[in-house]
């Protein structure tokens, strides 16, 4: 409780010790040592009626399960525990403080947090249920549809299970997005949970997640809760209203990202902890699982596992390639799997596709192979390769004269999707593909990874650079995705530049090499099958708590120190799913960016538009962001980073988006 009360203005602060760096708070044990003002006045109130204090006969017993109470004799987990009890604390108090305050400072504003009323979460499941119903009545009688309805039936059985942690593995394209809201809905009506929470990877997915789920329960039951998200589409009214919302996840279905939640769960700050309370008696849907961080992966393991004995939350790890965690859980869990019926499975998705290893390939090659090809995706590791890739094609169109006079690359057909675009566009050009391919138009898309896990898109051809067997499977998800080919392919190769294989960061050659090894291991053949071992192979080579996170809050010196060990701020500093050395580029591109330029230059407090201000901006190292700055290519407003407009065309390319100072100057003509 100390932590708690120490830290609910500034941010819980280390124990014992200041952090790492020797910057941060004062350590507790200091606050302890200092002079601390007398209580008096507060029993006086207390003695005057004031202040009411409950009794014992009004508190009740504490939510513990008896699987909780069996592992009590572990001491890496008692000292967990104690941590994560610490960290329910403050944010149940910070939370009331800021809510406290709120209805004493501005009552209009607590007024309207509290009037807000949402379907509870029996009606939701029965608005599912008649989307669902509607949804299998109209879709033909295919072996895909029967798989998606033994998902759906499975789901909803497992529903009425005990609350814990539980695996669902559906194949790409079996439906997983809406059934596993289905098991969640259903399951938080069968145990009088709360609410549900879907934490995605990717923002791109979680704004695709969030518009489906809009359409389905209504935008007032949904709150959409990342980086990216633009409150400007809602009336004044229902924005602020979903903006209080953000704050403490006061709603029955939450949408959010993985660095969201997860950053949350460990965070030390107030602003940042008042939500997570609320993950308490809830359903967690995590959906693509086999992205949480190697480095991260066993305080992460430990925290879910955590609010699954201790905290009456279910957790549902929700994904095609099944991580293989089962030797890896902190306290011995082994989630249940939801799917018990997978015999659908081979008849609707065996088959859909088959791999070809193509080894290594020119770059000219590989060009030649996509620009004979009227539909196919090209995904690759890097930004720089899928630029390069896209423009060596873009090259070749124009010398065959493919390419017409005055016209884009896009209004041919040929994509480019990265990072280096505003997510924004990166919609714009994603929704230009789909209606492509809808229209079995011409539609070569060069990518990078972006657009695996999730991206609903169905091409009958992909190329993917070799890389982890999970990416690779991920890949092959957008590959005859709805089953209307015999077989779609899936080309995996390596591919060189003037003799030089490409190579790219550290990490991502390390999956290549592990990949390398299984695929020789078995025959030199890509399948499904080989998800398993990769994993397996994977998280025995890597350090699964590269920082010592879970050392740290495991260690039974918590206790020795008498509970004063514990690193709150360290732990804080230390946990980033995404490692802080970027800054975001505002890009006022096209009319909406020009109007979202005009209000910032408006604005009081810019700073207030950061958030909004994400879907127009690109994410640059900060070394890049001082290039641009010498360059005469950016300036500030406020804390925000504007790329100016006289710059636009110089360093913003409507194919390819961001370049880097330098490349503006040697750019072609036709780019």
């Amino acid at each position: 409780m100390a932590y708690a009360l120490a830290g609910h203005h500034g941010g819980m602060p280390n124990g014992i010790a200041r952090m790492e760096s020797g910057a941060g708070r004062p350590p507790l044990e200091a606050r302890l040592k200092g002079d601390l003002e007398p209580c008096d006045r507060f029993f006086d109130l207390v003695d005057s009626g004031k202040i009411v204090l409950p009794d014992a006969s009004e508190v009740g017993e504490p939510f513990v399960p008896a699987r909780r109470k069996a592992r009590e004799r572990n001491m890496a987990a008692r000292c967990f525990s104690t941590y994560v009890l610490g960290r329910m604390l403050y944010s149940s108090l910070v939370d009331a403080d800021y809510l406290d305050t709120e209805r004493f400072m501005a009552p209009e504003v607590a007024d309207l947090r509290t009037s807000r009323s949402y379907a509870g979460v029996a009606e939701l499941r029965e608005m599912l249920a008649a989307h669902l119903e509607d949804k299998m009545e109209a879709a033909p009688d295919t072996p895909v549809n029967r798989a998606r309805r033994a998902v759906l039936e499975d789901c909803l059985a497992a529903a009425r299970e005990e609350s814990g942690l539980f695996s669902l593995t559906v194949p790409t394209g079996g439906g997983k997005t809406l059934s596993s809201l289905a098991f969640a809905l259903a399951h938080a009506a069968e145990h009088g949970m709360e609410r549900v929470i879907v934490s995605i990877p990717y923002t791109s997915i979680v704004e695709q997640t969030a518009a489906t789920l809009k359409g389905i329960f209504g935008a007032e039951n949904v709150l959409e809760h990342h980086s990216n998200y633009d409150f400007g589409d809602l009336g004044d009214d229902e924005e602020y209203a979903q903006r209080l919302a953000t704050q403490n996840w006061d709603a029955p279905i939450i949408v959010t990202t993985n660095v969201q939640l997860l950053e949350s769960l460990f965070a030390n700050k107030p602003g940042k902890s008042r939500k997570v309370h609320s993950v308490v008696r809830s359903v967690i849907v995590l959906d693509e699982a086999q992205t949480l961080p190697d480095s991260l992966l066993m305080p992460s393991l430990a925290m879910i596992e955590e609010l699954a004995l201790a905290y009456g939350t279910s957790v549902v790890l929700c994904t095609a390639t099944q991580p293989a965690l089962g030797m890896v859980w902190p306290f011995g869990s082994q989630p249940r799997e939801i799917i018990s019926h997978g015999d659908e499975f081979p008849a609707a998705f065996g088959g859909r596709v088959s791999y070809e290893m193509l080894g290594t390939l020119d770059v000219g090659e590989l060009v030649d192979q996509l620009a004979a090809l009227p539909q196919a995706l090209c995904v690759v590791g890097t930004k720089g390769g899928a630029r390069r890739i896209y423009r060596d094609l873009v090259r070749q169109a124009q010398d065959r004269g493919e390419l017409e006079a005055g016209r884009s690359a896009t209004e041919e057909g040929i994509f480019h999707l990265s990072a280096a675009m505003t997510p924004l566009h990166r919609s714009v050009v994603l929704d230009e593909i789909r209606a492509r391919l809808a229209g079995r138009e011409c539609c070569i898309v060069i990518s990078t990874q972006l657009v695996e896990a999730g991206v609903d898109v169905d091409f009958p051809l992909v190329y993917r650079e070799l890389a982890g067997i999970d990416s690779l499977v991920q890949a092959a998800g957008r590959c005859n995705r709805e089953g209307r080919l015999d077989a779609g392919v899936v080309r995996v190769f390596e591919y060189v530049v003037d003799g030089k294989r490409q190579r790219s960061v550290a990490w991502l050659e390390k999956m290549k090499g592990i990949a390398r090894d299984v695929i020789r291991e078995h025959g030199g053949v890509v399948d499904e099958s080989l998800v398993k071992p990769f994993f397996l192979w994977r998280y025995e080579s890597e350090e699964l708590d590269n920082k010592g996170i879970y050392a740290s809050l495991s260690s039974s010196e918590i206790f020795r120190q008498k509970l004063g060990g514990i690193p709150f701020e360290q732990v804080a500093h230390d946990y980033r799913i995404i490692e802080d050395d970027t800054v975001p580029l505002f890009v006022p591109r096209g009319e909406e960016g020009r109007a979202a330029l005009a209000r910032l230059v408006a604005a009081e407090n810019p700073a207030a538009l950061a958030m909004r201000l994400q879907r127009h901006s690109v994410s640059v190292p900060r070394r890049l962001a001082q290039e641009y700055a010498k360059a005469g290519a950016t300036y500030e407003v406020g804390p925000i980073l504007v790329l100016r407009e006289d710059r636009l065309a110089d360093f913003y390319k409507e194919d390819v988006g961001l370049l880097k100072p330098g490349e503006e100057e040697c750019q072609p003509l036709f780019f």
